[in-house]
């Protein structure tokens, strides 16, 4: 009897508990409201830059929203329907694909309705988005851009290694050489130079026979008026960051060793004019590694160059207030972009020096030196399949540039590229598509408000009748004189980084691209 009084006991209670349950279903279980989604940001944000190419857009809302796929096509950019648009998962962002044109405008569309909330709710506002590449702002970076121009390189002249100078070109540069210059439109040479090989023996004293062969031809640049950028080139620190990183070179990694030879190299050049552009270092990076690096490399070259920006400071006269150069890992774009810090500077004078020959494969190693023959001969829309970088078109170039027009001329920092180029090729057609990517690669820097340096390397006239990997050849190191079709391509580029004509656009060149040989 107990046991069932119990269990009726128990029953009681648990239909009690229901009927309670019951009766708070509303109070308790009740869904809220959460009602249409709201629009809370746009990426890329129409402050940016939206120009040419396959891209990506979202816009995003204050909460989990739906669409129908169907309705893509009522979505347009330019008065075009997208390629697609879509919810990835459960999200509160529309992705929206879509072929983005070489318009200085782009206005997107998304028509009110066609967006939903988690429960049903139409978001009823129509969403209208236009990009627009601005005009360049006034500032000391647009200034810089103006100054420096078209550019060219001394290369390898006294970036000599473990070599006497000169040895790379076998030239004496003489007057005429900058003088030609400086008539063809150029603004500025970039002057590779080795340093600490040339210490007077058991001191770290530099030999002033040296320093005045580098001056000499400083003066002969300046005096043909045009504007002078000068570094440390393939000295010991260029591949040895990842042992001073990590402390393997603790008398190489702090500040004594840079700071004497940027000391010594500054105090001889004081007095010199603001022609005169010191550039801390050349492509700083550990072993053979140029596109990766670490957090500690990064953190070790930013101290570098502050080492260095002090020392130039320090010693006086125009160095003061001068303009220093200075660079990221490898002087890579983006690694620069995403890791150098500024160096403390109290003249404000500091400018960002990055470097560019992609795609690589085309742009400085097209033959396959073992099978002797050509794997990457032409670039661009009308590339040659198999024959090509897939990856580092058109588009690609003009977002790298772009990316820097962002990070710092908007920002009011200088910026230029200290190297670029492509070797002169083995056929005439693959000399067609260097010549459109120079172009295309030249004037993509200018409407990005980059001024840039060709770099040219070698005095071997006869490597130009054959060409090949790391053959960068268009003026005569001596005398100015154009080599190969330097006096083509010269021109062809200058024209490409000054011409002012607003019609002088992305498609302009675009029209130029090779056609494939059938």
């Amino acid at each position: 009897m107990k046991l069932r009084n119990i269990i009726n006991t128990l029953s009681l209670a648990a239909v009690a508990l229901v009927v309670t349950a019951c009766n708070d279903t509303d109070a308790q279980y009740s869904i809220p409201v959460v009602g249409a989604p709201e629009f809370t940001a746009v990426s890329p944000d129409v402050n940016s830059a939206l120009i040419y190419g396959d891209k990506t857009i979202k816009v995003k809302f204050d909460k989990r929203i739906g669409f129908a796929t169907k309705n893509t096509e009522k979505i347009t950019l330019n008065g075009v329907p997208v390629k697609k648009a879509l919810v990835l998962g459960a999200d509160s962002v529309l992705t929206i694909y879509a072929d983005v044109s070489f318009d200085k405008t782009q206005n997107l569309v998304i028509p009110a309705g066609l967006i939903v909330g988690p429960q049903g709710d139409v978001y009823d506002k129509e969403l209208n988005f236009t990009w627009t590449i601005k005009d360049f702002p006034s500032n000391d970076a647009t200034a810089m851009t103006k100054k420096l121009g078209w550019g060219w390189n001394l290369g390898n002249h006294f970036d000599t290694s473990n070599m006497q100078w000169g040895y790379w070109d076998g030239a004496t540069p003489q007057p005429a050489l900058f003088q030609k210059l400086a008539a063809a439109g150029a603004k500025t040479v970039r002057v590779p130079v080795t340093w600490s090989i040339h210490m007077i023996k058991g001191t770290n004293t530099l030999d002033p026979a040296y320093l005045n062969e580098v001056a000499g031809v400083v003066d002969m640049a300046i005096a043909a008026g045009l504007n002078v950028i000068l570094n440390t080139h393939h000295d010991w620190f260029e591949t040895d960051l990842g042992s001073a990183a990590n402390q393997k070179l603790v008398a190489k990694s702090d500040s004594a060793a840079i700071a004497n030879l940027w000391s010594q190299v500054a105090t001889y050049f004081a007095n010199y004019n603001d022609q005169l552009i010191f550039e801390t270092f050349n492509e700083v990076h550990a072993g053979d590694d140029w596109g990766t690096g670490s957090d500690e490399q990064f953190k070790m070259l930013n101290k570098w160059n502050q080492y260095a920006v002090d020392a130039i400071r320090g010693s006086g006269g125009n160095n003061v207030t001068r303009w220093i150069g200075v660079s990221g890992y490898a002087a890579n774009i983006d690694l620069t972009i995403k890791n150098l810090v500024l160096p403390t500077d109290p003249a404000n004078h500091i400018m960002v020096g990055v470097h560019c020959y992609d795609p690589y494969d085309f742009c400085l190693a097209p033959v396959d030196e073992k099978a002797d023959t050509l794997k990457v001969n032409s670039w661009g829309h009308n590339a040659i399949p198999g024959y090509s970088v897939d990856d580092k078109n058109e588009e690609y170039i003009i977002n790298q540039l772009y990316k820097l027009r962002t990070a710092y001329i908007e920002k009011g920092i200088p910026c230029y590229l200290g190297e670029y180029g492509c070797v002169y090729q083995t056929t005439a057609p693959a000399n067609a598509y260097r010549k459109y990517y120079l172009e295309y690669f030249c004037r993509s820097a200018y409407l990005a408000g980059i001024p840039m340096m060709v770099w040219d390397n070698t005095g071997n006239d006869a490597l130009f009748t054959t060409g090949g990997n790391e053959v960068n050849y268009y003026i005569n190191h001596n005398d100015g004189s154009f080599v190969a079709d330097g006096a083509d391509i010269v021109p062809l580029m200058i024209k490409a980084c000054t011409n002012t004509d607003a019609s002088y656009w992305f498609d302009a060149i675009w029209t130029h691209s090779p056609e494939p040989e059938k």
